[in-house]
């Protein structure tokens, strides 16, 4: 099968540090309108609408950290808040939400992200996070560390603002076995997977074990949680169902989408380089549904981890 047409996004010529934060301010508000506040897959199940399927896998990830009410937990990469607010809801924690896109947390409900309220938005990087050393109770993150340019770094940073202890989680991208670097179809897929959604690298199930082991994590699970489910975890991509989500994937339905948006573009209606980003997101789904098909990729890479009480 020939590999999908990989238009360029205009996220491409940015710095690698700087290209998740120019790929979500050019795509959050995208996002916003296609996912509501969670950007992330989840396990689906038959008969249960996707964002159903993703309030369940934000409450069993909080139920992972193990935290007591008040406790403090880390969102690594949060988002608009989504995840944010649901763990804060599960658990009675404290919520410091960092990213590093200011459109991010602009785009955070008001109501979320009060003095009085459990989320505290902080604007940070992966490697240099602005909290001093074992502050929090736990850490989590969806879909976010696949962004992280030095994984190894990352992973050294948030055990160091980890207590003793403290369980890291996270469901993140990931490359399976199936993954065969010298097929020519597999390495379309991943480069144009990687330029569509603003990633610098895709990784392997081993280069993430790699990254946690080396940083002194003690690692209880590393699992394709996409394994998990009833329904393949592209079907999220596709119509499921009748309902006006499934209807909003449909082929025909995404054509009309991007005309309107190209429309509203010369407009001025949407921001500049829309059409562009739309379109850059839709070759990705495309390469992101062969991939699944073909096994060789998943976005939901579980992990459930704990910093030792040593060093």
């Amino acid at each position: 099968m020939s590999s999908p047409s990989r238009p360029r996004a205009g996220w491409d010529d940015a710095p690698p540090k700087q290209r998740a934060r120019t790929y979500y301010a050019a795509t959050t508000w995208i996002y916003r309108w296609a996912w509501g506040s969670s950007f992330h897959f989840a396990p689906l199940v038959a008969g249960r609408s996707r964002r159903a399927a993703i309030a369940a896998y934000e409450s069993r990830i909080a139920d992972c950290l193990e935290v007591a009410p008040g406790a403090t937990v880390l969102d690594l990469g949060c988002g608009i808040g989504g995840p944010a607010q649901a763990v804060a809801a599960r658990t009675g924690a404290r919520v410091v939400a960092i990213n590093a896109t200011p459109e991010q947390l602009l785009a955070m409900p008001r109501r979320w992200r009060q003095p009085e309220g459990r989320i505290a938005p902080i604007g940070g990087d992966f490697q240099a996070l602005p909290l001093a050393t074992a502050v929090a109770d736990g850490a989590f993150a969806f879909e976010a560390l696949c962004h992280a340019v030095d994984l190894g770094a990352t992973f050294r940073e948030v055990r160091r603002v980890l207590r003793p202890g403290a369980v890291l989680c996270f469901s993140d991208w990931c490359l399976t076995a199936s993954f065969d670097p010298g097929n020519r179809e597999h390495m379309d897929l991943r480069r144009t997977i990687e330029s569509s959604y603003g990633v610098v690298r895709l990784r392997s199930h081993a280069e993430w074990r790699q990254g946690l082991a080396e940083a002194g994590f003690v690692i209880e699970r590393l699992a394709d949680a996409a394994g998990d489910e009833a329904e393949p975890w592209y079907r999220a991509l596709q119509p499921r169902d009748r309902s006006l989500d499934g209807l909003a994937r449909a082929s025909w339905s995404r054509t009309l989408q991007e005309s309107l948006l190209r429309i509203a573009e010369r407009l001025v209606l949407a921001p500049p380089g829309t059409g562009s980003a739309v379109r850059c997101l839709r070759a990705g789904t495309v390469a992101l549904v062969r991939a699944g098909e073909l096994g060789i990729f998943t976005p939901m890479l579980f992990a459930r981890c704990h910093n030792p009480d040593v060093g």
